[in-house]
């Protein structure tokens, strides 16, 4: 809903579309311009009541679980707060895998998103007498759409890559206080570089 007084205008989207759970977002406009803005998140997932009174390395196993294309994010997060709280001293070696497996995770989850939640919107026909419906319809269309099929299809090289250093994708654990529980070989990096290098 939109309420426009004057030059102001009050913005209101409920739920705000594809993302994952709901999301309110408020903004208010003023003479063109963005002067306020407020986020809503109304799904509450209830993990924090899950992790209440647990051992604090329980996060490093339920928190990977809140989503299945984030959740080394998650994971992520989780080992940095201990690292931070217990004042670990991570090996350089280990921050690098956490990083490649970080990347990993950001080089499948942006297609995953445009391709298979948000290119998707361009083929609704309510679209249809918009400039550029055809191609869109050609490259978005889901399953069929050239660009949509290699964008998902492509994801799924980054997730190789993490699987070999996180044993498993989704929902690996594999980042510990102090570190990771890998210990990468020449093989290992050779392997993920060969699986990267597919995407040229």
């Amino acid at each position: 809903t939109a309420t426009a007084t004057g030059n102001s205008i009050d913005l209101h989207v409920s739920p705000l579309g594809r993302v994952e759970g709901d999301l309110d977002v408020r903004v208010k406009i003023e003479d063109g311009v963005v002067t306020d803005a407020w986020t809503e998140a109304t799904m509450f997932r209830g993990f924090e009541i899950i992790l209440k009174g647990k051992d604090p390395q329980a996060g490093l196993i339920v928190t990977p679980r809140i989503c299945g294309i984030c959740g080394g994010s998650h994971l992520y997060k989780s080992v940095y707060a201990l690292d931070t709280a217990w004042a670990t001293e991570v090996p350089h070696n280990a921050t690098l895998i956490r990083n490649i497996a970080q990347a990993c995770e950001t080089l499948q989850s942006i297609p995953r998103y445009f391709y298979a939640i948000f290119a998707i919107d361009f083929v609704n026909k309510n679209y249809a007498k918009a400039k550029g419906y055809d191609e869109a319809v050609r490259r978005f269309a889901p399953f069929v759409g050239t660009s949509y099929e290699q964008g998902v299809t492509l994801s799924n090289k980054p997730v190789e890559v993490y699987a070999l250093f996180g044993g498993q994708w989704p929902h690996s654990s594999f980042m510990i206080p102090g570190g990771v529980m890998c210990g990468p070989t020449l093989s290992d990096i050779t392997r993920s570089t060969a699986i990267l290098e597919y995407w040229k």
